[in-house]
């Protein structure tokens, strides 16, 4: 008998709904392995960024299921996720080094993060984690509006895995990056989560870095799951109907939609 496994993160029933009335998310349904890498492809207004936000607890849902490796979403178990933003999502005021510390909030109290009182495991926790994602000491020290685009979100992935989570969440996180900045992120972010075993579940519009870097590909329009499995059947007709390009488009715009 095959031994079922607990998946890292199981949505069942979810419903979201803007204030107009307009649903995002009807009925949703999704189920994230351990170990994972899941790119969530589609065009803009799919419900990439609304599936994430639910998920990381930013925007609550209207009704539905969401579980973390089997345990009901709470703030406790807000502490195994981190998030890596597509705006970066840093205080330009805060050094690099204090960015990441302050990936602990959920863990510890707010005046701590208030008064950037961190522990000296913390410290040196977030200097390990620059150097790991090819930040110098200098970069450290630094406030991170004097930073390149690049180098913040270098700084963001360590945030998201300062506090060791089982599921990284990834919403556009090279979308205002250039192509060879957004293969160097994509690469640290599953290597990083590997490294961990942790899960990945990363919003993306671009075709080619969804082929390359995902294990699994789940393709969303108007909020349904259209799509759903390896790259390397994400065929063309597919991929057409997930971005609503027409069947006479020339191939070409099929990589770079």
């Amino acid at each position: 008998m095959t031994e079922q496994v607990t998946p890292a993160l199981a949505l069942s029933g979810v419903f979201k709904s803007y204030e107009t009335g307009t649903n995002v998310l009807s009925n949703f349904n999704l189920a994230i392995q351990p170990g994972s890498f899941c790119v969530l492809l589609g065009a803009s207004g799919s419900g990439k960024s609304t599936l994430l936000k639910c998920i990381a607890g930013l925007t609550p849902l209207d009704a539905g299921d969401i579980r973390l490796h089997g345990t009901p979403l709470s703030r406790k178990r807000l502490q195994d996720m981190g998030m890596v933003h597509q705006d970066f999502g840093l205080s330009d005021r805060l050094t690099a080094a204090q960015n990441v510390m302050s990936g602990t909030a959920p863990s510890v109290s707010w005046w701590r993060v208030a008064l950037q009182l961190y522990s000296r495991t913390t410290q040196q926790k977030a200097c390990a984690l620059l150097e790991r994602v090819g930040l110098t000491e200098a970069h450290a020290n630094r406030t991170t509006d004097k930073l390149s685009g690049g180098q913040k979100q270098r700084v963001g992935i360590a945030r998201a895995l300062i506090s060791d989570p089982r599921l990284i969440l990834a919403d556009e996180p090279v979308a205002s990056l250039d192509p060879r900045s957004s293969a160097e992120v994509m690469s640290l972010l599953k290597n990083a989560a590997n490294e961990r075993g942790a899960s990945v579940l990363c919003s993306l519009h671009q075709i080619d870095l969804a082929r390359a870097y995902a294990d699994r590909i789940i393709g969303l329009k108007h909020g349904h799951i259209v799509f759903d499995g390896p790259p390397d059947a994400l065929t063309h007709d597919t991929i057409r109907s997930i971005f609503n390009i027409e069947a006479s488009a020339p191939e070409r715009q099929l990589e770079i939609a």
